[in-house]
């Protein structure tokens, strides 16, 4: 697997992260890492992309995993709850 902090472009800025199956990878949206260094600084940034690699990992081991198990799984890796960067960045 690889894991990549990638400029997902203005059109996809609603996407924070995605698991790409076909080539085994993790992308994080680095406009997205950028946004939450701007707000909250460079420590919060770094949870975030921790949070967001737990999330797609959780996704990348079973896919039939809804949200919902993805957000448990990355609050219980990282102690951050996806849903404060969610809102914070749409």
């Amino acid at each position: 697997m690889t894991l990549s902090i990638v400029d997902f472009g203005e059109g996809a800025a609603r996407l924070l992260a995605e698991y790409d199956p076909e080539c085994d990878a993790i992308r994080i949206n680095a406009r997205a890492v950028e946004r939450v260094r701007a707000a909250l600084g460079e420590a919060e940034a770094a949870r975030f992309v921790r949070c967001a690699l737990a999330h797609e990992a959780c996704h990348r081991a079973d896919p039939k995993a809804s949200e919902g198990d993805a957000h448990a799984f990355a609050r219980r890796c990282c102690g951050a709850d996806p849903r404060a960067y969610e809102a914070l960045l749409r």
